[in-house]
Formats: structure tokens, C-alpha cells, sequence
């Protein structure tokens, strides 16, 4: 049935109206800028306990260095997300701390800046993240409001801003919704109420994922982003609260808006960093349980961190689709890195790492079907039977076709951790290949005309080439028959691709069987 232009219009009015409306009731939630909390201490300081008093021991923290057991331990009372949390008593001298690293001087340092906090704390009534100053802060941030002070730039000004997600470039001027830190608060707010504390071995992060319905961008572009804010500031053996936190308007492919195909994947991948789906929640769907009555709105985490803006695999660019993609690479220098990152994971989901495994029979590993695009959705069986047909013969060789969307995590790193060769396409699928042992070959196979304007696209090319433990080879012209090749409006293989894979596979081989002969 048709529908007149006037009723459209006043659909489409009454959608905008609806959204407009929703902006500005967001808008309208009481707020607290760094000004109110500072007007606020100054309202205050001359009551008996509406700031804190300089005392004269020295205001103690947990020990950084306790790695296998949290403090306070004991009965709890009461869980949030899961995690075991303690009221505590406001005691003198409690308040927040901030350390900031990246800057970078200039108006879009956001996007580059990481925080460390001290008792980073969560509002379970409004839903928001806080800090409460020390009185030391609010006379710091006092100082810096003079008109006349410039270029004056301390770390641990709470004055600042961060990227709560890692930066994706499509996302264009919407990215800026990313800006984003914790509200100021009087301590006023906990001098009657305490607060219930977190663990100390825990670590509690904001986050807002990028695109983790697919694999690549999970690992890459969240996962290893946590993972290198963690190492900045010595956090590593911390466990991890994560709160994945939504914007004000969902992004296009992020999980606040495709949340339901992203949910599988991070149950299956969220192990890799030592935690649980069933452990994380956005920041509007926590679960508070508590034992008795609640004394508190605030749980306060005496470690917190934030900011992953540019720590992605890609920064502001893409991932290899773009010509203007290879004009830089991002992740040069960072081959230690990942190969630790890689061992990270593996530890988390208990998964042994042997030193010498290249041994004969040699495990290739070919990964079929690892895409959901038809023209990247590849069997490699005439790849297969030529290895058998050509280097049967030369090495003992055991070729497995997976299909890694069938396997747990754990079996996946089993099997690849063990590999020797790993033949596949390019992208998300390819993921699983950054667990193949030092010295292994990887065989990342890509269409010459997918990317923009009919150019090559070597996806994830800048990381991968960067990972030093391994060898990692580019491949044009996967499709195996005529007819797939062209229906993709990519050229189709000729004898030659099938010969030079079989050279390089050879000498590849030779490589590998004298891997332990030094």
C-alpha cells in the first residue's frame, strides 16, 4: 500500500523528534565539570568534613607488587559483575589519583592519551564513572585555570580527556564521541556512605569495542590495545573488570550496536584475556548483589586505567583496503611486543608453550572457508593436492584443512601453537595465525582488486609483516578456478602461482628442518 508523502513526513518528523528528544534528556542529566567541583571545595573547606584535612602520616595505598592475592579477602558483601567487593568506611585522606601518558600537544591529544588511576570509582545510580580529588588536586587544577599560565602541562591533571575506544577511521568526525573521562566529585559525596571496594589484584577498565563480531578487529583492535595500556603502566598480572562503555550515539559495526553478533564471539575470544562474558556488562547493565542492605552507591577500584584511542594495529588508518594505507606502517618496532602479546593469551587459557616443536612430520595447517565474503571464502584443495603430489615425497608432512570456526579457542591454540606452516586468507579469519610458534611461516593469500578502485588488499598487512617470530609471505590470486576468480572480478591463478606456492613451501621446509640446528 502506498503511503502519502505528507503521512511520510510526519514519520520521519516524529523519528527525529524521538531522537532529538533523547539527546537532549541526555544532556539535561546533572553533570559535574571540573569548575562545579572545584566551586564546590571552595564552598566547603570550612566545614569540619567537607574536604580533607592534611594529616600528617602518609596516606597508604594497596602494594602494586601483590600478584595472586587481592586485598581485603575473607567474606564478602556482595559482587559487582561478578567480582567480590567490601564496604569500607570514608576514612581521611581517601581520594583519587591520575596519571596520564601520550600527550601530545595539541587539540586531538585525546585520541592519543592513557590514564592510570587510583581509586577509579563507579556510580551504580547514574551509571557513570567518577573520581573523587584530594585537596592537593582541586588546588592543583585551581592553578592551572590562571589566564596567564601557559603551556603548563602536568600528568596527573584531572582536567583532560581520552579515547575510551580504539579509533575506527570510518567512524570520520563520529569518532570524537570516543572523547571521554571520569566525572570529578567532592568527597562529600562518601563521607557518610564509605564505598564498596574492588579487589587490589583487579584492575577495572572502561572500554568501547571497535567492531568484536569479527575476530580480527577483537583481537586487534581491543584486545591488543588492553593488552599494551596494561604493560604501559605494569598491570599485567592485574585481573581484569572490564565495563564495555556505550556512547551517547551507537557507531556503525561497534558492538553497542551489533551487539547480538557480537556476543558469541566475545564468549569465545574473551578467555584469550582472562576473563568471561558473563563478567562484563555495558556500563547501564551492571549487576550489584549484596549481601545486606546497600550502604553505598559507589564501587571504587583501587586500580583503574583508560585511554585506547591510537594503541589499535592500524591508528588512523585502515587495515590495507586503502592505497593511502601503505604509506606508513604503524607497527614497526612492536615484533617483541606481539610475540609477548601472543604468549599472554596463551598463558590465560593454559595452553603450553614447547621451544623446539619443528620437527618431522610437519604440521601445515590450512584454514578453508575462514570468511564470510564469497571472494575471500577459499577451499585451497588443488593447493593441497599439489603439496601432497610435489613435496610428499621430499618431507613427512601432516596437511590439515580446518575449518577454525568449529574448534574452541583453547583447541585452535593447541593445534596452531604446534604448526609449522599456516596457509590462509588475509583478514579476520587470518587471526589465529599469530599463535604459531617462533620461526613458523605464514602464507596470507589476497585479492589484487578488492581494494578501493580495483587495488591489492593485504589486510592486516602492517601487523603481520611485523611479527618477527615468524615469516610471513603475501600470495596474489587465491581463487581456484576460472570462473570464482572472474565471477569476483579478480584475475584467476595460472600455472605459475601454482608453482611458485610449491617453491616457496619448499623452501620453507628446508628453513624449518634446521630450525634446532641452532
Amino acid at each position: 500500500m502506498a503511503i502519502k508523502s505528507s503521512s511520510l513526513f510526519k514519520i520521519v518528523a516524529g523519528v527525529c523528534a524521538l531522537f532529538f528528544l533523547g539527546q537532549v534528556l541526555f544532556m539535561m542529566q546533572p553533570k559535574y565539570s571540573l569548575d562545579d567541583a572545584i566551586k564546590g571545595y571552595e564552598i566547603g573547606k570550612d566545614h569540619e568534613i567537607s574536604a580533607p584535612q592534611r594529616v600528617s602520616q602518609s596516606v597508604s595505598y594497596p602494594d602494586q607488587n601483590i600478584r595472586e592475592k587481592g586485598e581485603p579477602s575473607g567474606p564478602s558483601d556482595g559482587t559487582f559483575n561478578s567480582f567480590p567487593i567490601y564496604h569500607k568506611k570514608y576514612t581521611q585522606g581517601f581520594h583519587s589519583n591520575s596519571h596520564c601518558i601520550g600527550e601530545n600537544f595539541r587539540q586531538d591529544a585525546w585520541k592519543y592519551r592513557s590514564c592510570q588511576f587510583q581509586n577509579l570509582c563507579f556510580d551504580t545510580s547514574s551509571m557513570k564513572f567518577v573520581l573523587f580529588a584530594s585537596q592537593e588536586q582541586y588546588e592543583l587544577e585551581k592553578a592551572l585555570k590562571h589566564e596567564h599560565l601557559t603551556d603548563f602541562s602536568p600528568a596527573s591533571s584531572m582536567n583532560t580527556t581520552l579515547s575510551v575506544g580504539a579509533i575506527n577511521p570510518k567512524w570520520g568526525k563520529e569518532h570524537a564521541l570516543l572523547e571521554w573521562y571520569p566525572e570529578l566529585r567532592p568527597v562529600e559525596e562518601i563521607v557518610n556512605t564509605g564505598y564498596y571496594q574492588l579487589q587490589t589484584d583487579k584492575v577495572l577498565i572502561p572500554w568501547h569495542s571497535m567492531a568484536g563480531f569479527n575476530p580480527g578487529h577483537l583481537v586487534w583492535d581491543d584486545f591488543l590495545p588492553l593488552y599494551t595500556l596494561l604493560t604501559s603502566f605494569d598491570l599485567l598480572q592485574k585481573e581484569l573488570v572490564l565495563i564495555r562503555y556505550d556512547l551517547t550515539l551507537a557507531q556503525w559495526a561497534s558492538c553497542q550496536r551489533q551487539y547480538t553478533k557480537c556476543a558469541p564471539i566475545l564468549k569465545k575470544f574473551l578467555p584469550l584475556i582472562g576473563t568471561q562474558l558473563d563478567k562484563t556488562t555495558n556500563q547501564n547493565e551492571t549487576a550489584l548483589v549484596l549481601n545486606g542492605e546497600q550502604r553505598s552507591k559507589y564501587i571504587c577500584a583501587p586500580n583503574g586505567a583508560a585511554g585506547l584511542g591510537m594503541l589499535s594495529d592500524h591508528g588512523l588508518k585502515l587495515h590495507g583496503w586503502s592505497p593511502k594505507d601503505y604509506e606508513y606502517a604503524y607497527n614497526i618496532g612492536r615484533g617483541g611486543q606481539m610475540l609477548q602479546f601472543r604468549n599472554w593469551m596463551m598463558a590465560k587459557l593454559g595452553v603450553q608453550q614447547p621451544r623446539k616443536i619443528h620437527s618431522p612430520p610437519y604440521r601445515i595447517i590450512v584454514s578453508v572457508g575462514s570468511s564470510k565474503s564469497p571472494n575471500r571464502n577459499v577451499s585451497f584443495k588443488k593447493h593441497i593436492e599439489l603439496l601432497k603430489e610435489k613435496l610428499g615425497g621430499k618431507y613427512e608432512m601432516d596437511i590439515m584443512p580446518v575449518q577454525f570456526k568449529t574448534m574452541t579457542m583453547k583447541e585452535q591454540l593447541e593445534l596452531v601453537s604446534e604448526a609449522s606452516l599456516f596457509i590462509t586468507m588475509c583478514g579476520g579469519g587470518a587471526v589465529t595465525a599469530m599463535f604459531l610458534p617462533k620461526g613458523a611461516s605464514l602464507l596470507a593469500y589476497f585479492n589484487e582488486k578488492d581494494g578501493h578502485g580495483g587495488t591489492p588488499a593485504r589486510l592486516d598487512w602492517d601487523l603481520l609483516n611485523n611479527l618477527g617470530y615468524l615469516r610471513v609471505h603475501w600470495l596474489p590470486r587465491p581463487q581456484e578456478s576460472i570462473a570464482a576468480a572472474r565471477r569476483h572480478r579478480n584475475p584467476p591463478p595460472g600455472q605459475h602461482d601454482y608453482d611458485a606456492f610449491i617453491k616457496l613451501v619448499d623452501h620453507e621446509l628446508d628453513v624449518i628442518s634446521h630450525n634446532n640446528d641452532y
